[in-house]
Protein backbone atom coordinates (compact mmCIF):
# COMPACT_ATOMS: atom_id res chain seq x y z
CA UNK A 1 0.00 0.00 0.00
CA UNK A 2 1.49 3.57 -0.67
CA UNK A 3 1.51 6.14 1.26
CA UNK A 4 -1.75 7.93 2.13
CA UNK A 5 -1.93 11.66 0.89
CA UNK A 6 -4.03 14.21 1.92
CA UNK A 7 -4.76 18.04 0.98
CA UNK A 8 -5.33 19.75 4.53
CA UNK A 9 -7.99 21.97 3.24
CA UNK A 10 -9.89 18.91 1.35
CA UNK A 11 -9.69 16.99 4.76
CA UNK A 12 -11.28 20.05 7.14
CA UNK A 13 -13.22 20.38 4.28
CA UNK A 14 -15.24 16.38 4.64
CA UNK A 15 -15.06 17.46 8.55
CA UNK A 16 -17.01 19.81 8.47
CA UNK A 17 -19.86 18.48 5.99
CA UNK A 18 -20.00 15.23 8.22
CA UNK A 19 -20.34 17.83 11.29
CA UNK A 20 -17.00 17.61 12.70
CA UNK A 21 -14.02 19.52 13.46
CA UNK A 22 -10.75 18.05 13.95
CA UNK A 23 -11.04 18.14 17.79
CA UNK A 24 -13.93 16.29 17.72
CA UNK A 25 -13.17 14.02 15.21
CA UNK A 26 -10.02 13.06 17.06
CA UNK A 27 -11.77 12.54 20.07
CA UNK A 28 -14.78 10.66 18.23
CA UNK A 29 -11.85 8.33 17.22
CA UNK A 30 -9.77 8.00 20.97
CA UNK A 31 -6.94 9.77 18.64
CA UNK A 32 -4.96 13.39 20.33
CA UNK A 33 -5.84 16.36 18.39
CA UNK A 34 -2.20 16.84 17.65
CA UNK A 35 -1.42 13.63 16.02
CA UNK A 36 -4.32 14.32 14.26
CA UNK A 37 -3.15 17.56 13.16
CA UNK A 38 0.22 16.30 12.50
CA UNK A 39 -1.04 13.51 9.97
CA UNK A 40 -2.86 16.10 8.12
CA UNK A 41 -0.56 18.48 7.75
CA UNK A 42 2.23 16.33 6.27
CA UNK A 43 4.19 16.27 9.33
CA UNK A 44 3.64 12.89 10.37
CA UNK A 45 3.49 11.14 6.72
CA UNK A 46 1.04 7.94 7.55
CA UNK A 47 3.60 4.94 6.67
CA UNK A 48 3.21 2.92 10.08
CA UNK A 49 2.31 3.20 13.83
CA UNK A 50 -0.56 6.03 14.79
CA UNK A 51 -0.03 8.29 12.07
CA UNK A 52 -1.11 5.51 9.60
CA UNK A 53 -3.79 4.24 11.63
CA UNK A 54 -5.16 7.80 11.64
CA UNK A 55 -4.57 8.03 7.78
CA UNK A 56 -6.17 4.99 7.36
CA UNK A 57 -9.27 6.14 9.38
CA UNK A 58 -9.55 9.90 7.88
CA UNK A 59 -9.46 8.12 4.46
CA UNK A 60 -11.92 5.81 5.21
CA UNK A 61 -13.96 8.79 6.46
CA UNK A 62 -14.09 10.88 3.73
CA UNK A 63 -15.29 8.31 0.99
CA UNK A 64 -18.24 8.56 3.74
CA UNK A 65 -21.32 10.36 2.78
CA UNK A 66 -22.36 12.97 4.32
CA UNK A 67 -26.26 12.59 6.53
CA UNK A 68 -28.89 14.05 4.80
CA UNK A 69 -30.57 16.48 7.95
CA UNK A 70 -34.70 15.89 8.04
Amino acid sequence: MSTLQFNPNNVKHNLRKHGHTMTSWAAANNFRFRDVSDVVRGIRHGNYGKGREIAEKLAEFSEQQPEQAA
